[in-house]
């Protein structure tokens, strides 16, 4: 919108939450960023074979109270990404992350700033069962990825902790607290570690199988781990007005 223009409205988007997501079994992916079915039912039948190792596991957003246990489903330790059989796997959600998110933060290998995927575990959620609101405290960005998930166990359900409105007000998708994703085979989301997300009830008989992951970021140039990530990133390509929307006559944005 020009100044001085009052024929237009215009709509900014201020500290939107970002969300990747990829089909790793897309056969429009390379070789090196996807992988097929084959290798996919492999990595269901290891997690299988981990609950038959550990048939407890553990107990942390996928345990609701004490008490409810017994619908919490199955969460294996952390541990999947030093697996000989997750290598694959791992290797492509940090290719993922190459593509995706490192470019769009403005990362670029001149940073010599690198992610590689960091614990990660396994998860099998059955009838009843699901996680609590929770975030990944410590970490940059977290995802899962659905080894085996048909859409209708449970949403994977994003919540907005900011609120919004503080009065009454009229109810419209675009005046939203929460986002809904139903998972499906293959499908791997990134998300800020620190976004509140559940997962909400399965209530089918089918049981739906996932890994689970917080990101490793690692500076090469000044170590790794607590190393010095005091970058500017800044660059004179970013676009300032990018979440900025002129609007139609119906309000909606003008893309």
């Amino acid at each position: 919108m020009t100044e001085g223009d009052t024929e237009k409205m215009s709509v900014r988007l201020l500290f939107p939450t970002y969300f990747f997501s990829r089909n790793m079994l897309n056969p429009n992916l390379d070789e090196g960023q996807g992988y097929d079915l084959e290798y996919n039912n492999m990595l269901i039948e290891e997690v299988k074979a981990m609950r038959k190792r550990d048939p407890v596991g553990r107990f942390v957003s996928n345990s609701p109270n004490p008490e409810q246990k017994h619908i919490s489903g199955w969460q294996s330790k952390d541990g999947c990404e030093s697996s000989p059989i997750f290598q694959k796997c791992m290797n492509r959600i940090s290719r993922f992350f190459k593509d995706e998110v490192l470019p769009f933060h403005g990362i670029h290998n001149s940073h010599g700033i690198s992610m590689q995927a960091g614990n990660s575990w396994a998860n099998i959620n059955e009838k009843g069962s699901w996680n609590r609101p929770h975030m990944h405290n410590g970490c940059w960005y977290s995802g899962v990825l659905y080894l085996q998930a048909d859409g209708d166990e449970g949403n994977f359900e994003a919540i907005d902790k900011d609120a919004k409105v503080v009065h009454n007000f009229p109810h419209h998708q675009r005046v939203r607290t929460n986002y809904a994703v139903s998972p499906r085979t293959g499908d791997c989301h990134l998300f800020p570690s620190g976004l509140m997300h559940m997962v909400e009830p399965n209530y089918t008989d089918k049981e739906r199988y996932s890994i689970s992951f917080n990101m490793e970021m690692n500076d090469m140039l000044g170590g790794e781990g607590g190393g010095n990530f005091g970058h500017d990133f800044s660059s004179d390509e970013y676009n300032a007005d990018e979440f900025s929307f002129e609007l139609d006559e119906r309000g909606n944005p003008i893309r």
